[in-house]
This record gives structure tokens, sequence and C-alpha cells, in this order.
């Protein structure tokens, strides 16, 4: 959008006979900051995480994240040769890709007709205290 606002500027300008150096210098500017932008954005999605990164990306300890590696719920490249058994730890690698369809899976979506009240304050049983506190 920003390249073509950039575009149709500089052909009014050019129409006009304008030419303002600082201008075309933003936008040449901008439009490189774009590029790196989306250069950025399609090195993030195709990186290749560790369970470390992961467990400190989802704040949830490495036991987890080797807990569903195992369970086939996050998709996983294991690095060392296990001879075809399930590693209980190894050298694994989860693409960025992997994670947010496994994020995606886990979305909590509210039940259809089903109207949540707020939580109504409950009274609680007196208990006879025996300890005399």
């Amino acid at each position: 959008m920003i390249r073509e606002i950039s575009d149709n500027l500089n052909d009014t300008e050019m129409a006009e006979g304008k030419n303002c150096s600082v201008c075309k210098d933003l936008f040449i500017n901008i439009g490189r900051f774009l590029d790196i932008l989306e250069a950025a954005r399609r090195s993030f999605a195709s990186d290749w995480l560790t369970v470390e990164e992961i467990a400190a990306e989802l704040k949830i300890s490495k036991s987890v994240v080797y807990r569903l590696i195992r369970n086939g719920e996050l998709e996983a490249v294991d690095l060392v040769d296990t001879n075809g058994k399930i590693a209980r730890k190894g050298h694994y690698r989860i693409t960025r890709s992997s994670l947010y369809q496994f994020l995606e899976s886990k979305k909590v979506r509210p039940f259809p007709n089903q109207v949540t009240h707020p939580s109504r304050s409950r009274r609680l049983p007196r208990v006879k205290n025996h300890l005399g506190l």
C-alpha cells in the first residue's frame, strides 16, 4: 500500500514538475524497510526451534515440551539416531509452523448456546474448629 502511495506521489510530482528530494528519499527508505520486514517474515516462518526455545516461548518446562513431542501433539524432528525406538530426550527440532499448528489446535472456543455466568459467591459450611484456633 505504501508503495502504491509513493508511486502515486511520484507520478503527481513529476506531472506538476515538482521534485522533492526529501520525499523521494523517504519513500525509498520506506520501501527498503518494507523489503527487510518481508524478508524477516519469510525467514521467521521457516525457523527451526529447539525444545528450550519452545519452552521459553510458551513459558512451560522442557519436560512438558518433550511430553508433547512423545505424545505426537507437537510435530518434531529427532536428529539423533534411536534405532527405531522413541527416545525419551533427543536433539529435537520443531518448525515454527508446527508450533503454530499445535497452538491453533489448543485454542479455547466457547460452547455455542451456553451462557457463562460470573462466579457467584458460595457459602461454605461451617466447620467445627477442633484445634482451638
